[in-house]
C-alpha cells in the first residue's frame, strides 16, 4: 500500500504510481466522510454475474450471513463498463453507491467501503468485498443449473443473527491474515 492525496499526488516510489482509477477511491472518500477505506477489485465471478444481468439476491441465509445481509438490504449495480479515469464517471459511480457499503460495477468489479479506523475499515471494505464475490459464485453455480433465483423469505432473513463486526469482520480478517501467512507470497510466473 502506499499512500497518495486525494488527487493521486505524493511520494512516487520507484516503479510504482497511482493506479489509473484512483478517482473510484478519491471520489468516494470525497462524497461519504464516514468512509475511511476503499476497495476496488475485479472478481471475475462478479463481472461474469453483472454481465448476466443476474438479480443480486440473498440466495442463501446461515450460509453466508454478510452476503445475505449485503443483498437483502440492496446491492446497487452501475451499468457502466468504463475505466473510471474521469470525475464525472467516478461521480455517477459514487451516485450509484449512495449511502450503501458496496456497488457491482457492470462488466468490471466491484467496490466496497469501510468505515471508522482505517485499520478495521481495511478489514470491513475487504470482507464486504469477498462477501459480493460468494454470492457472485453462488448465484452463477444456481443459474448454470438452469434453475431460477430465488430470494430466501423476508422470514428467514429476519431469524439471521447479528453476529456484529467482531465476527462478521476480524474473525474473517483474522482468517485470511492466517491463511495469507501460511501460505506466504505468490510465487511470479517464469515466462
Amino acid at each position: 500500500m502506499r499512500e497518495v492525496g486525494l488527487d493521486g499526488t505524493g511520494p512516487v516510489h520507484s516503479g510504482w504510481a497511482p493506479p489509473g482509477e484512483i478517482l473510484i477511491h478519491s471520489e468516494v472518500l470525497r462524497s461519504r466522510p464516514e468512509v475511511t477505506a476503499v476497495v476496488h477489485a475485479h472478481p471475475p465471478a462478479v463481472v461474469a454475474a453483472s454481465v448476466a444481468g443476474l438479480p443480486w439476491l440473498p440466495l442463501v441465509g446461515s450460509y453466508d450471513i454478510p452476503a445475505a445481509r449485503l443483498a437483502h438490504e440492496g446491492i446497487p449495480v452501475w451499468h457502466r463498463s468504463a475505466l473510471v479515469r474521469r470525475r464525472d464517471l467516478a461521480e455517477q459511480m459514487v451516485t450509484c453507491l449512495g449511502a450503501r457499503p458496496v456497488v457491482v460495477l457492470r462488466g468490471h468489479g466491484l467496490v466496497a467501503v469501510g468505515e471508522g479506523d482505517p485499520a478495521h475499515a481495511v478489514a470491513q471494505a475487504v470482507t464486504r468485498a469477498l462477501a459480493v464475490n460468494s454470492l457472485a459464485r453462488t448465484m452463477l453455480a444456481v443459474a448454470a443449473t438452469g434453475a431460477p433465483l430465488r430470494a430466501i423469505p423476508d422470514e428467514d432473513i429476519a431469524e439471521l443473527p447479528d453476529l456484529g463486526p467482531a465476527f462478521n469482520v476480524s474473525a474473517m480478517w483474522r482468517h485470511l491474515a492466517a491463511r495469507a501467512e501460511h501460505e506466504g507470497p505468490p510465487v511470479p510466473l517464469r515466462t
